[in-house]
């Protein structure tokens, strides 16, 4: 008896099949990358709980073991892309010079959206991502952007220097999800050609 016990089909010693395991951070992992697929091939909105659950090969309540809801399945997607922003425009604003800062801003966000670049197409291209359960969420980003467009616009700007200023971030940024077949070094380098035109920086 002793021996069937220690001896299972599933135990390679006993010529049997190895099961796949996962470990939780695995499975977690997997859901987040499944659901930016799935994000960004149908939508948010379109996307369910079921259909990632599926993708993934586990059941949906399983699925909802890892996380409560699809915004709290989007909030750790693009959880780590904002914390990158909010740090570099954070560091942007210590820079001595107002021309350093214009520069942390514009290249160091460009920085994180291209390296993020699915994900911020996803915040970027897909309106169903803003709704009321992603509040919290999407009003971060809104914040963390009017502060860059703030440090862009420099000290006591007129209106027209905030114009420049959304749009500079808008030209940095915007068309990243719009030409991923584009070489990255080269798109970045025009990006920032083209907010610094509008800013009218050397």
């Amino acid at each position: 008896m002793g021996s069937l016990i220690a001896c299972s089909g599933s135990s390679p010693e006993c010529g049997g099949p190895r099961l796949p395991r996962h470990e939780p951070g695995d499975t977690r992992r997997r859901i987040i990358e499944t659901a930016r697929e799935l994000f960004t091939t149908q939508t948010y909105r379109a996307a369910s709980m079921r259909d990632i659950a599926e993708r993934v090969g586990i059941t949906k309540p399983s699925l909802y073991h890892h996380f409560r809801s699809k915004s709290e399945i989007l909030a750790s997607l693009v959880g780590p892309p904002i914390d990158q922003l909010a740090s570099t425009v954070a560091d942007a604003a210590t820079c001595p010079t107002d021309a350093e800062t214009r520069q942390r801003v514009l290249e160091g966000c460009l920085d994180v959206v291209l390296a993020h670049r699915e994900t911020m197409a996803l915040l970027l291209r897909d309106a169903s991502v803003y709704g009321d359960e992603t509040t919290e969420v999407m009003s971060r980003v809104v914040t963390i952007v009017n502060r860059a467009i703030d440090l862009l616009a420099g000290p006591d700007p007129d209106w027209r220097r905030r114009v420049r200023a959304a749009q500079a971030f808008a030209a940095a940024t915007d068309p990243v999800s719009q030409l991923s077949d584009v070489p990255v070094d080269d798109l970045r380098a025009e990006l920032l050609r083209g907010a610094h035109a509008i800013l009218a920086l050397e």
